[in-house]
């Protein structure tokens, strides 16, 4: 057998390429995104994870580990490990619920670096839409939000 004919027998799809499969496309453009929104949180304390916990927790404040779990596609501990950071650098505090659980709560100082990091999180969008055209934005997000749902009914 040639090398022809064993490049031939095992042509697999390739990462990096126009035959790469669905979730090597996402995992590479995830990538080139989240590079963006690293380099523009780079001045700051965070990352983007941390910069989506901050967010979650601003949108409801009290939330728990076990609440952002169900929702977002990462594990409690994973999330716990977030937090802590968070917590650690003073933008986060956990307080006792009502009942049971502990839930999450910004600082001041957390509140503020939440709005900041949505600006430049905003800014990355922005800069999508320049990359990409509004309309392939706009069309790419949409598919996105559709996927992310019927994939969580599927978790």
């Amino acid at each position: 057998m040639t090398r022809e004919d064993e490049t031939a027998a095992t042509s697999l799809p390739t990462p990096g390429t126009g035959s790469a499969m669905l979730s090597d496309l996402l995992w590479e453009v995830s990538a080139y995104v989240e590079l963006l929104g690293e380099a523009r949180l780079a001045d700051l304390p965070i990352t983007t994870a941390s910069s989506g916990m901050l967010m979650a927790v601003y949108a409801e404040p009290g939330i728990t580990v076990t609440e952002i779990s169900r929702r977002m596609p990462r594990t409690q501990q994973a999330i716990s490990q977030i937090v802590a950071r968070l917590e650690k650098i003073g933008l986060i505090e956990r307080r006792l619920k009502s009942g049971r659980g502990v839930g999450l709560h910004l600082t001041g100082e957390g509140r503020t670096m939440a709005e900041h990091a949505f600006e430049r999180e905003r800014s990355v969008d922005e800069q999508l839409v320049g990359i990409l055209g509004k309309k392939n934005h706009e069309a790419l997000r949409e598919l996105l939000v559709e996927s992310r749902e019927l994939l969580r009914l599927k978790r």
